[in-house]
């Protein structure tokens, strides 16, 4: 299991990004974001056998205050 950091540029909402970019951006780990995923609280693109979140699903998710999501998984 790698735990490189990936260089952030500048978040385009216009933009797809890999599932380790949006974990970057988001700051959390690769199994909570698949998890945020599962529970529908990120939305996600698919593309044949790839998975890319939409800057503007790591926009509005890094705005959501953290109790919300506490709340929802209770």
């Amino acid at each position: 299991m790698s735990t490189k950091t990936l260089p952030l540029a500048p978040l385009d909402p216009l933009r797809r990004y890999s599932i380790e970019q949006a974990r970057a951006y988001l700051g959390i780990s690769r199994k909570t974001l698949y998890a945020d995923i599962k529970d529908d609280l990120i939305v996600t693109i698919k593309e044949r056998k790839r998975r890319f979140v939409p800057g503007s699903e790591i926009v509005r998710r890094s705005q959501a205050p953290p109790a919300a999501t506490e709340a929802s998984a209770a």
